[in-house]
């Protein structure tokens, strides 16, 4: 039957429209947790070094010579790092517009889908509606109910007088 395959075609529309945008909440999930874990691992990288140069500092706190080397080296490791941070942040953000993107756009086809399938839908209501209503009349447009109930006789009675 066609309303059973349009009815069908319309659910399988709205499971692929979710299924896009749990996917998604999904890959958003996952690249948060890349964030952070990329975050937690710069932040104990940093940790270590702050306490290798305070125990550099603490074995020779007169060789200043090797407090401005170590310094130095600490510093540009966590520039190194922020740069790090950054490139993998613009890495994210350009994932970000591409999953958007191919979210949207399947989102939009299980939609165009969900129309189709409702228009068919609605068609094929008003299409077995019309049958039954031909159905249920002659061509004269009478309904089986007044075919089979006699005609009720013209009332004898004067009309009433307008005065």
């Amino acid at each position: 039957m066609a309303g059973t395959d349009a009815a069908q075609k319309f659910f399988e529309a709205l499971n692929e429209s979710s299924d896009a945008l749990i996917d998604g909440i999904r890959a958003a999930n996952d690249r948060g947790h890349r964030i952070s874990a990329a975050f937690i691992e710069q932040a104990q990288e940093s940790q270590r070094e702050t306490v290798e140069f305070a125990r550099k500092w603490a074995d020779s706190p007169l060789d200043i010579g090797g407090l401005f080397s170590a310094m130095v080296e600490s510093t540009t490791k966590a520039q190194g790092r922020a740069l790090e941070a950054t490139r993998q942040w613009f890495s994210e953000m350009g994932d970000v517009q591409k999953e958007t993107r191919d979210v949207t756009q399947r989102v939009m086809e299980a939609n165009r889908k969900a129309s189709e399938a409702s228009v068919e839908l609605v068609r094929g209501m008003f299409n077995r509606a019309g049958e039954a209503v031909q159905a249920m009349t002659d061509g004269n447009g009478r309904t089986a109910r007044e075919k089979v109930r006699p005609a009720e006789p013209a009332s004898s009675a004067p009309p009433p007088s307008s005065s």
